[in-house]
């Protein structure tokens, strides 16, 4: 009884101090101290103009774009670095802290997000104030004058505030940060670089005549919307190739979900390969369709228990080729279509559709090869029995340098070994 409560309570501890815990409990920290820091400089005298800058900010809260990584994107940033640039840091950390609040209460979110959110957000616009405040080089703001100072609080600003969200994802999905820190990186710093001229352009406007800011709506609306109707089409697009391609695995009863299981295999060898994290999600995605080609075989042939025919072989191995034509006219898959084109190469030049070989073949379609054959091996299939996973491995050594690359496969068992462990 004694020991049961003595492990309940180490359990309970060690969940209470985890890293993504103690992340948060110090960039919540950091946060609020920077707040209680400018509180004093707060005063009754500018009601009116935190009322304004406040309900213009909540505005560009509201309506966050998802990314495909379930990150939110808001326009926010322009009005936070106008603000700061005009009032300083307290007014900017003031509005953004109300409409953070005033968003998060609408959107029914935990207090830990709120705090959080509010948290990350005023280090982020404190440390592009300093960024600002130390490289401005007049007291009268001159945008011309002051150029290097705009340009150098808006990459701080936007740095800061990529990587404290990055970084609270990694730690709670237990993900690798480089790859959460990598995905949708270029996404990240187009939109932001979107919206960097909209900042100036408020500033501009608002020393000429505060109300006029009203007319930066129009153009704030125009990049949020296009940028989310981009963000979207390129979504669902992959969504429904995604589909078709979870489609044609469920053609055969045996093959169900095989594209899922590639695409996790590929994505633990190529972290055992130390890839970039942009090859591994361009790998992931190929993975996913790899075999999209297949909507071009029918199913007398794909699904047939006998030996092929010499022509029906060949309309088999055309599938990757088919593959390619689909996915080379996307933008989206356009680098992986490669991938799938090539994931059946083999390492001495006897695959096809091209008879590459060695390094000819992409790293990413060599550890396609690998994964493809491993999870077909471990299946059922109409005329064979799934093989236990050391006979498959077994295979895979057999065939290393011939079939498969020797790297990828000494990769795949590192994995294997380290999977059985846990």
């Amino acid at each position: 009884m004694s020991l049961t409560v003595t492990k309940t309570r180490k359990s309970k501890y060690k969940s209470l101090f985890t890293p993504a815990v103690v992340y948060q409990v110090l960039i919540n920290a950091v946060g609020l101290y920077l707040i209680f820091k400018v509180a004093h400089q707060w005063s009754t005298d500018f009601l009116w103009v935190y009322f304004i800058w406040s309900l213009f900010s909540t505005v560009t809260e509201l309506n966050p774009i998802i990314k495909p990584s379930n990150d939110q994107l808001t326009v926010s940033f322009a009005v936070h670095i106008s603000a700061l640039i005009l009032y300083g840091a307290p007014m900017a950390i003031l509005i953004s802290t109300v409409a953070n609040i005033i968003v998060d209460a609408i959107g029914r979110r935990s207090l830990k997000k709120m705090i959080f959110n509010i948290s990350q957000y005023t280090i982020t616009i404190y440390l592009s104030w300093l960024a600002y405040h130390y490289l401005s080089n007049t007291e009268v703001l001159h945008i011309r004058d002051n150029f290097i100072a705009i340009l150098a609080s808006c990459f701080t600003y936007v740095v800061v505030n990529y990587l404290l969200v990055s970084t609270i994802i990694s730690l709670s999905l237990n993900k690798k940060w480089s790859l959460v820190v990598n995905k949708d990186i270029k996404l990240q710093f187009l939109h932001f670089a979107s919206l960097a001229p909209v900042s100036i352009l408020i500033v501009i406007l608002y020393n000429v005549e505060p109300l006029t800011i009203v007319i930066v709506l129009l153009p704030l609306y125009v990049a949020h919307s296009s940028f989310e109707n981009y963000i979207n089409l390129r979504t669902e697009t992959q969504r429904t190739i995604e589909v078709l391609a979870d489609i044609i695995d469920k053609r055969d009863s045996y093959t169900s979900e095989h594209s899922l299981r590639v695409a996790n295999f590929c994505g633990k060898i190529a972290e055992e390969l130390n890839l970039q994290p942009g090859e591994i999600e361009t790998l992931d995605t190929a993975a996913r369709v790899h075999d999209l080609g297949k909507i071009s075989v029918p199913d007398s042939i794909l699904l047939k228990n006998g030996r092929l025919t010499p022509a029906e072989r060949e309309i088999i191995l055309s599938h990757s080729q088919v593959g390619y034509d689909i996915l080379n006219n996307l933008r989206f898959y356009k680098s992986g279509a490669k991938l799938v084109r090539c994931h059946h190469e083999m390492y001495d030049g006897n695959g096809y559709p091209q008879g590459l070989r060695f390094d000819s073949i992409p790293i990413g379609a060599r550890i396609l090869a690998v994964a493809d054959a491993f999870d077909a091996m471990t299946s059922d299939r109409p005329y064979r029995k799934a093989m236990a996973r050391e006979e498959a491995i077994n295979e895979l050594l057999r065939c290393s340098g011939t079939q498969f690359d020797p790297h990828v496969v000494k990769a795949f068992i590192r994995f294997i070994i380290k999977d059985q462990n846990n």
